[in-house]
């Protein structure tokens, strides 16, 4: 049986980074750089996961999900043959420190990533807010009515904040950004994100900003706009209510898509026993929180920004907390990664 599995997390310098992972969530940042993201589990070619510790530390994400699929998915031997050419690990989690505003982009959808890049899909993704400064944006869809016509005259002019909707995000927001959605974060947020494996992105708007080489960094106009849903207009927030301190647990759904579901667990002087989960992954947002299990005698405490994979049916396992909470992500079984 697979234990529950803690990767070293990879950093990745980013121009609009800065030290938020260190400062706030207390990542062991590299000195001198601009840090915008911490992939905590990945298995794409730009960075494959490593387990940091137990009895496969030093593996790839990659290595064991080629060795013991069944065991991550818990299924049948009947049923993990539809299983076989999916070779990738199908999620990517990160943490993003967004001290300064990101392009605006789109990302493909599976169709489209094939057609325009060769790759074998798309990037649906999700956000949850872990830390807001005032006045801070987030940039997500179109205003309602806006049309291709009127997004390319706005890029013209070289501007297109016209054309974007956009909100003052909050700690606690979830957000669904389906592939083919303008977006963009402003500065001043931190963020957890939950995707499918790629790296898709195309860069439709940059806030005419100069690059670390002096220039204006390159945008792919032709690509976005065949990208862009544009019958996706505004895409609003899923503003939760406050966590409730009960002798229980409380999960909340925050989005649910083809590829994952998203939902918030509160952990209050409580137990969750995870005996007939699927497969999950889970990152503590606040608090701190103890995965132990009595048939295996796993036993280890996880602070806010730490991310572990949990195998299917898992026996035995159970979160405790006195006061956490956990964003608890599932792949879709049935999705075509």
């Amino acid at each position: 049986m697979l234990p529950p599995l803690v990767f070293k997390p990879h950093f990745r310098p980013q121009v609009w980074g800065a030290t938020r992972l260190q400062r706030l969530l207390g990542k062991p940042l590299p000195p001198g750089d601009r840090i915008g993201e911490s992939w905590e589990v990945s298995a794409h070619p730009l960075h494959v996961s490593r387990v940091a510790e137990g009895p496969f530390a030093g593996a790839s994400l990659t290595q064991l999900w080629d060795l013991h699929r069944r065991e991550f998915l818990g299924l049948r031997s009947s049923a993990a043959a539809r299983w076989r050419n999916r070779n990738r690990f199908p999620l990517l989690v990160k943490l993003l420190d967004c001290h300064e505003p990101l392009s605006v982009q789109v990302h493909p959808d599976d169709q489209a990533a094939g057609e325009l890049l060769g790759e074998p899909n798309g990037k649906t993704e999700a956000w949850f807010v872990l830390h807001a400064e005032p006045g801070s944006r987030i940039y997500a869809g179109l205003k309602d009515g806006v049309c291709r016509g009127d997004l390319e005259q706005q890029l013209d002019r070289g501007d297109v904040t016209d054309c974007l909707h956009s909100f003052e995000p909050q700690s606690g927001d979830g957000l669904l950004i389906e592939a083919g959605t303008v977006h963009a974060v402003g500065g001043g947020v931190l963020l957890a994100e939950v995707q499918q494996t790629s790296d898709a992105t195309f860069r439709l708007f940059d806030w005419n900003r100069i690059g670390s080489d002096g220039h204006l960094r390159e945008l792919h106009r032709n690509q976005s706009l065949r990208s862009i849903h544009f019958d996706i207009g505004p895409v609003l927030p899923i503003q939760l209510a406050p966590c409730r301190c009960e002798t229980c647990h409380d999960e909340d759904l925050l989005v649910s898509c083809d590829y994952f579901s998203l939902s918030r667990v509160n952990l209050r002087t409580s137990i969750r026993p995870l005996d007939e989960e699927p497969l999950t992954l889970w990152l503590v947002t606040s608090g701190r929180a103890v995965l132990s299990g009595e048939i295996t005698g796993y036993d280890r405490s996880f602070i806010a920004g730490e991310t572990v994979l949990i195998p299917a049916h898992s026996r035995g396992l159970r979160w405790s907390a006195d006061q956490a909470t956990l964003l608890r992500v599932e792949p879709k079984t049935e999705a075509t990664w």
